[in-house]
């Protein structure tokens, strides 16, 4: 059977060539964290917006279900892509890992989908609890930027390419609006 990789540099288009070669070693950790904490915090945010305990379980349960579905997309985009991961291209350290399909799961970025999905399902039920309340879109920014810099820690680990990073969060946010949007009808 023949494999896609081993992979060169150049097959790579040139915007995501910078991730090729990168590995920093403390940034994967460091992502998992970020984005350990941009979910737990969006987990507990809506507390801050929502009238009483019921209304906080329902925000709660929609920001939960926006991970969520943020999530399994990933697993499925990952699946059908079947993007090699930036650590492919060049020698890998390990043979078998070229006709290994846990290799082949670069596309899209899960640790920028689900903090973002997260980040914005909290600025959607805080806008439809409080339509006019700027303040509401304080979680999309911070989650995001959260989000983003999670994306951009697995660029510089290798795991990514700025593309994923760049579709992950565009997905994120979309679903982080769209789950909390269906629930009003």
């Amino acid at each position: 059977m023949a494999t896609p990789c081993p992979c060169r540099r150049g097959q790579v288009n040139a915007f995501d060539r910078v991730a090729v070669g990168l590995d920093f070693p403390r940034a994967e950790p460091l992502a998992d964290t970020v984005v350990a904490a941009t979910l737990a915090l969006a987990l507990v945010a809506p507390a801050f917006h929502t009238p009483d305990e019921g209304a906080y379980v329902a925000d709660a349960l929609q920001v939960a279900e926006a991970t969520a579905t943020a999530g399994l997309l990933t697993a499925v985009a990952k699946i059908v892509a079947g993007r090699p991961f930036p650590y492919m291209y060049g020698p890998a350290p390990y043979p078998e890992q070229n006709g290994d399909g846990v290799n082949y799961a670069s596309f899209w970025s899960g640790h920028t989908a689900t903090p973002m999905a997260a980040a914005f399902a909290v600025t959607a039920t805080c806008r439809q609890r409080h339509p006019g309340r700027r303040a509401c879109w304080l979680p999309a920014l911070v989650g995001g930027a959260l989000a983003l810099t999670a994306g951009g820690l697995q660029v510089a680990a290798e795991n990514h390419f700025p593309t994923d990073v760049a579709v992950g969060a565009g997905v994120g946010a979309g679903v982080g609006l769209l789950v909390p949007w269906l629930h009003t009808f």
